[in-house]
This record gives C-alpha cells, sequence and structure tokens, in this order.
C-alpha cells in the first residue's frame, strides 16, 4: 500500500488527480487496510473479485493470499498505475480496465462461489450494492467500504430513523455485519465523512418468506415513500394498493399490523405477513 507521500507523488509522475465526481479516496491507513484483508479472508483456491482496487492499496495482499483476484477498476489512469504498480508479479492476478456495472462477471471463471471486497464509490454504492445481489448466487459474502451513512441504513433495524426500503432489500437477502468504522483521515484525498467497513452474507434463501416477491418489494417501497405517513395511508394509494381503506384494514388485521402503525416500526416479517395475505 502507497503511503500519502507516495500517492503524491505517484499522481504528480503520472499527471493524476483524483477525480472527485468519480468518488476516488485512496486508502493510506494500513491497520485498516489489514482489517480489510483479514476480514475478506482470502486463501489459496479461493476467487476474489475486487471493486475498485484504485493503486492497489489490498490488491497486492489478496494477490499474495494465493487466491485468483480480478480488479476492476474503471478511471483509466489509475487503472495505468496501478499495472505499473502490478508489473505482472503476481500471476493470479488480472486487472480490467471497466465499469463494474457494465463488467461481465462471466469473464471471471470459478466453479464455486467468489468473494467480493471493494472501496465502493458513494455516487455508486446502492446500484453496486445491487449488483452483487442480484449475483448473489454467485457470491458468498462481500466486504464493503461504504460511506458511515450508508452503513446505518443497511443496518438499521425497526424503529430506528435509517429504517428505509433499502434496509428491506439488503435485509431481505442478506445478512449485513458491521465491522469497522473507518475515519475520513485513512484516505487521501480525505472525504468529508467517515465510512464503515460492513460484511454482506448472502443467505442461500430469504430471510422472510413470502408468495410473490414482486409484491412484497411493492408494498416496501410504496410504505417507505411516504414513510410520515400511517401504513394505512400509505398503502391505500392507488401506486401502491389502490384499495379501499376499510378493505385494507380487514387486510392489515388478518396480518397483525396496526393501521396506525409508521412503515419504518414494520419488520420484515409483517411486511410480509401483509404481502401474503393480501394473495
Amino acid at each position: 500500500m502507497l503511503t500519502k507521500t507516495q500517492l503524491k507523488e505517484a499522481f504528480l509522475q503520472h499527471g493524476f488527480r483524483p477525480l472527485k465526481r468519480l468518488g476516488e479516496n485512496y486508502l493510506i491507513d494500513s491497520n485498516i487496510k489489514e482489517k480489510i484483508v483479514e476480514a475478506a479472508g482470502a486463501k489459496t483456491g479461493d476467487v476474489v473479485l475486487e471493486i475498485g482496487p484504485g493503486l492497489g492499496a489490498i490488491t497486492m495482499d489478496l494477490a499474495g493470499s494465493g487466491a485468483s483476484v480480478y480488479a476492476v477498476e474503471k478511471d483509466k489512469k489509475a487503472f495505468a498505475i496501478l499495472s505499473e504498480l502490478a508489473n505482472d508479479r503476481y500471476p493470479n492476478l488480472k486487472l480490467f480496465c471497466d465499469d463494474i456495472l457494465k463488467f461481465d462477471l462471466g469473464n471471471i471463471p470459478h466453479s464455486g462461489k467468489m468473494k467480493v471486497a471493494g472501496n465502493l464509490p458513494y455516487y455508486i454504492t446502492t446500484p453496486i450494492i445491487e449488483l452483487l445481489i442480484e449475483k448473489r448466487n454467485m457470491i458468498s459474502s462481500a466486504i464493503i467500504l461504504v460511506q458511515r451513512e450508508v452503513a446505518e441504513r443497511l443496518l438499521a433495524a425497526p424503529g430506528s430513523k435509517d429504517y428505509s426500503s433499502l434496509s428491506c432489500f439488503v435485509q431481505y437477502h442478506s445478512r449485513p455485519v458491521y465491522l469497522h468504522t473507518v475515519k475520513r483521515t485513512s484516505f487521501y484525498p480525505e472525504p468529508e465523512v467517515d465510512s464503515s467497513l460492513l460484511r454482506l452474507e448472502f443467505l442461500d434463501k430469504p430471510s422472510v418468506e413470502v408468495a410473490d416477491e414482486g409484491v412484497f418489494f411493492k408494498i416496501v417501497r410504496g410504505a417507505f415513500n411516504q414513510r410520515r405517513k400511517t401504513i394505512m395511508n400509505s398503502l391505500s394509494r392507488e401506486e401502491v394498493l389502490d384499495m379501499p381503506k376499510e378493505e385494507l384494514s380487514r387486510l392489515l388485521a388478518r396480518a397483525g399490523v396496526a393501521p396506525q402503525s409508521r412503515p419504518e416500526d414494520l419488520s420484515l416479517q409483517q411486511f410480509a405477513s401483509i404481502a401474503n395475505n393480501l394473495q
């Protein structure tokens, strides 16, 4: 991993300026690097996808574990510097200059499920998480660095102000685990906020049983789109269930949900109960 001084020298040498719009903040804290590498748990025989390796803060350590590492970097200049730093030292390291949201995971040969590690750019954090969940049949777990406020949403429990449709979506498909707080001073250039290191452990089956996932998530999204309203008022709208309140009241009663509840007070199981009783 390059120090702050070494990063500055590399930037100057290559005429490179980190792009704020791409969320390019490079890790310079060796203690945090070791925590990430340890959490990733890469070993010989593993296949690891690294998202946004930057200038290789953890890339070389992952490759040094003996795992087959596939690192996808969008920034062409950062990719060129990383390629120079790697210098073909690791035959088990493959670098790709591509947008992770467009990258074909079929380019990664694997027999079992792969592991994922990455410092996720703040401006596409949610789309990347959605991608990982979409490809969860190929992934066992993901170690991700995200802005602290995003982490709070992913981890939030019912009753919390941070509990949202994103919380429900992620917790339906995975078990998010908080690992460490990462101070903004651990990066250069220094971001405006602290980050959190999380592990997403993808589930073999959803955390709650629903008859129709489309209906379930329509209810979840519809509820949180009007989170200040009661669950009765948020779900009765035309664009959600389009149901007379008397009928909706009977549905909520069957589901065991008080009509005056707020969306943020409902657990995944209660949302599932509403969806299942609609069938």
